[in-house]
């Protein structure tokens, strides 16, 4: 669940709550009594559950202390300036203080009695474990600190002005037991987003019914020609954090409508460290080969006084997917799926230390997902009233090249902590994404050309980031964040066209290629914006931030042959052309803590982002102008009040939200013979809790998210509701955690959207049905069977629940082709072994 930037999570004894009132000072701090040396000795090993927040590193080691039962002694003035990133999960006191002094310079020692303090460990490493030798506190190999390029609005001066969920890597590792992807596990834990669609795709998903902005390690995967697979590019077994932002922001570019999804890759350990997964998955109601799936990944990470690396590898089968009555589920013919796929997946990171306080990091990763299946989509069920019937698959598929996602990142980091008293965060990066949809029937489509065919899409994307903090006064209570980004992105849309009477022979199971085709011609992007935020803490109470951003941007392609000419003796072209784009953004917030614990926020942000061109020009016609087009630029205006608070085994919060566009997104309609922008305003609720009961056993919590969205067509006089695929229905979510020990742990998890009427007038429309609501229960349980070994049992869909999730419900493909229900209760089990 979500845990917000508070300054504690559990009761602290009187001592620690006196030294944290004044957390700034010269303090010594001790947390509580010291025991035996032997019971110290012995607490240390032990794994315990902690929850410590994002935020100061003094007030953040204090609390972790408490919670741990040891003495920590400190100046507090060497952390001034310092954030955390928190921390949550089973660790060892060692464990603990490693990972919330990562990137600090920092380090826990041992003193004996269970007494800690704090060292200084060689310049430019990470925090050594916390049990280094007295007499040398550097003596231990320790990673250099990784290079954060995402964390801008991170801050030691005050807690955001927006609701965050951060999700750790042991909170992530379980909820991927109950979950078929990272799409769906995001749903099911981070409030105001929409539910996965099952598939490949996440179109439909969005954060606050807007897009959102997906970064993997600072690395945008947003492209202006939107594919809806996002997420789907990413290996969800080397993610390491996931933190989303909710909300526009000024400070972030395009793409961040709706708020940031920033996804932090595995990181180095202060150890020589080898992993390997491995993971089982069989579908319940259906136990046959035919279903099975498994993974292998392999994990492996070292580190010096002058470089750390880590490697990742893996490969993985995803079988064929049946729902709850056991029935195979078909293939999704609109957006695509990776039924009976397979998937290989690697990276690696080296860091080096150039000088104290400066690092420089090279980063790789290839994410390849390529289908392989002999199951089709039968066509003739498109036939039938919408709605009457559920998809069917068709074996028999003769399909060369089918549903694919290709994803290779580079990544060149520079950091510098200290440069004139600032810290700089500088990188390039470099992407190479490839897509390939299923074919598509468009013979009923003219400006499609009126082929069978398979369109696909290729981005080539260069861009940098800028990011730099300056503490401003004798006390440090400002900081001014300021930079840049720049993008430069080319993408094509190629398409294959295959032989319509064979198709038509085989009832759409043969694909026999006769050409390929200029779907969407070579369109390129290019994007420069420079931000800053100034951020100030008044007092213990009052904190204020304001910031603005300008962006420059263009999009461009040359004169092309579109698909609608494409049977026409003498085609015409569409002429090329260039549309320019310049826009100021600002936001601004303030935070107001009433009591301790309590913190009331309020905030103004703009996001700005560019239409998706390629989606009105792919289906141009020979009049086509650039000029008199629908390619405005689009910003929002986003409004959020908020509360957030703890109390003495619980935390929770609520907000507000509303966000409101003059132009939408370039919508298309009727496979692109209608396009169109409208006027939107979306406005929503959301809030969560979670209580933590005495000595850590259980936990339990839930959260709740209704939105409205209304939207004024072109041409219209008043406003309607939005589809579904941008406003999800009341979503509901709960869980319970138990621990019988420190080893153990189970999580039962339950998700729930409500029935919904996207209807206008009372008749159906592209996103406007009436849709059904539908409840999944998943388990989860693990077990660490020693220091090395753990073993995981998740059942997703626990009591198999046969139901269509709301993209299926609403018919993207318009006919039941795309009328898919989810799979029914799935088994997956894994064995980890650190070697």
């Amino acid at each position: 669940m979500a845990r917000q930037p508070l300054d504690h999570l559990v009761p602290l004894s009187p001592v620690v709550r006196a030294l944290r009132s004044a957390a700034f000072g010269l303090a010594l701090a001790t947390t509580l009594a010291g025991a035996a040396h032997a019971q110290a000795a012995g607490t240390a090993q032990v794994h315990k559950a902690y929850r410590v927040p994002a935020g100061p590193l003094g007030p953040a080691l204090l609390d972790f202390a408490g919670q741990a039962g040891v003495n920590l002694s400190m100046d507090l003035a060497r952390t001034r300036g310092l954030v955390t990133e928190g921390l949550a999960g089973n660790h060892t006191v060692a464990e603990g203080f490693a990972r919330l002094l990562a990137r600090s310079g920092l380090a826990a020692r041992a003193l004996g009695d269970g007494a800690y303090t704090l060292v200084s460990v060689a310049a430019g490493t990470s925090a050594a474990p916390a049990n280094l030798d007295a007499a040398n506190p550097t003596s231990a190999a320790a990673a250099l600190p990784a290079v954060t390029v995402t964390g801008r609005t991170q801050s030691s001066v005050m807690a955001p002005t927006r609701q965050v969920t951060t999700l750790e890597r042991e909170e992530l590792d379980t909820l991927r037991q109950g979950s078929d992807s990272l799409a769906t596990l995001l749903s099911k834990a981070v409030p105001g987003m929409a539910d996965s669609s099952h598939t490949i795709t996440d179109y439909g998903q969005t954060l606050r019914g807007r897009e959102m902005l997906i970064l993997v390690d600072g690395i945008p995967l947003n492209t202006n020609r939107g594919s809806s697979r996002n997420l789907a590019n990413i290996n969800p077994a080397d993610v390491e954090q996931i933190e989303v932002l909710r909300g526009s922001s000024a400070i972030y570019g395009s793409g961040a409508a709706g708020g940031i999804v920033a996804i932090r890759t595995r990181q180095p350990s202060g150890e020589t460290r080898a992993e390997t997964t491995f993971t089982g998955v069989s579908p319940l109601s259906h136990l046959s080969g035919a279903g099975l799936g498994g993974e292998v990944q392999h994990y492996l990470s070292g580190a010096n006084d002058a470089i750390d690396y880590t490697v990742s590898l893996g490969v993985r089968r995803v079988g064929g997917s049946f729902d709850a009555r056991g029935d195979r589920i078909a293939p999704e013919p609109s957006q695509g799926d990776l039924f009976d796929a397979n998937i290989y997946n690697a990276s690696a990171k080296i860091g080096l230390k150039l000088a104290p306080q400066q690092r420089l990091q090279f980063s790789a990763s290839r994410y390849d997902a390529r289908q392989d299946t002999e199951y089709a989509s039968d066509p003739s069920v498109g036939r039938l009233p919408a709605g009457s019937a559920a998809a069917r698959p068709l074996k028999g598929l003769q399909l060369d090249e089918q549903n694919r996602v290709a994803n290779t990142l580079l990544g060149l980091d520079y950091e510098h902590r200290d440069l004139a008293g600032s810290t700089l965060a500088a990188q390039l990066y470099y992407r190479d994404f490839h897509t390939r949809f299923a074919p598509f029937d468009a013979r009923a489509v003219p400006v499609r050309g009126a082929n069978v065919d398979q369109s696909m899409q290729n981005s080539r994307v260069f861009g940098g980031r800028l990011t730099v903090k300056t503490p401003l006064g004798q006390d440090k209570q400002t900081q001014l964040t300021w930079g840049a980004d720049f993008n430069h992105e080319r993408t094509d849309m190629p398409i294959d066209v295959f032989d319509p009477t064979l198709y038509d022979a085989t009832g759409g199971l043969v694909f026999r290629k006769t050409g390929r085709l200029v779907y969407m011609p070579e369109v390129t992007t290019r994007s420069l914006g420079a931000f800053a935020q100034l951020q100030h803490r008044f007092n213990d109470q009052w904190s204020l931030e304001g910031g603005l951003r300008y962006d420059r941007a263009s999009g461009s392609f040359d004169r092309f042959v579109p698909l609608s000419q494409s049977r026409v003796a003498n085609p015409g072209s569409v002429a090329g052309g260039t549309v320019d784009y310049s826009a100021w953004t600002y936001n601004t917030g303030a935070v107001f803590s009433p009591a301790k614990d309590h913190e009331l926020y309020a905030s103004f942000s703009q996001g700005f982002e560019l239409p998706d061109i390629g989606l009105q020009v792919r289906n141009a016609t020979p009049s086509f102008t650039i000029g008199n087009s629908n390619l405005q630029a689009i910003k929002t205006d986003t409004v959020e009040l908020g509360w957030r608070g703890r109390f003495a085994n619980a935390m929770a919060n609520v907000s507000m939200f509303q966000s409101r566009s003059d132009l939408g997104a370039v919508q298309s309609f009727n496979n692109g013979l209608t396009l169109a922008r409208t006027k939107e305003r979306v406005h929503g609720v959301e809030g969560g809790i979670d209580y933590f009961g005495s000595g850590d056993r259980f936990s339990l919590g839930g959260s709740f998210t209704w939105m409205q969205g209304r939207e004024l067509p072109q041409g219209a006089s008043s406003y309607q509701d939005m589809t579904g695929y941008r406003i999800p229905p009341l979503k509901l979510t709960a869980y319970v955690e138990y621990r019988p020990d420190a080893r153990w742990s189970h999580r039962l998890q339950a998700t729930s959207y409500a029935s919904r009427d996207y209807r206008l007038a009372g008749a159906s429309s592209f996103g406007h049905r009436d849709t059904q609501g539908y409840t999944t229960l998943d388990l989860v349980s693990r077990v660490k069977l020693d220091e090395r070994s753990t073993v995981a049992l998740g059942v997703e869909n626990l009591l198999n629940r046969h139901y269509y999730p709301l993209y299926s419900q609403l018919l993207r493909n318009s006919n039941n082709t795309s009328r898919l229900p989810a799979a029914g209760a799935v088994l997956k089990l894994s064995y980890a072994h650190r070697w």
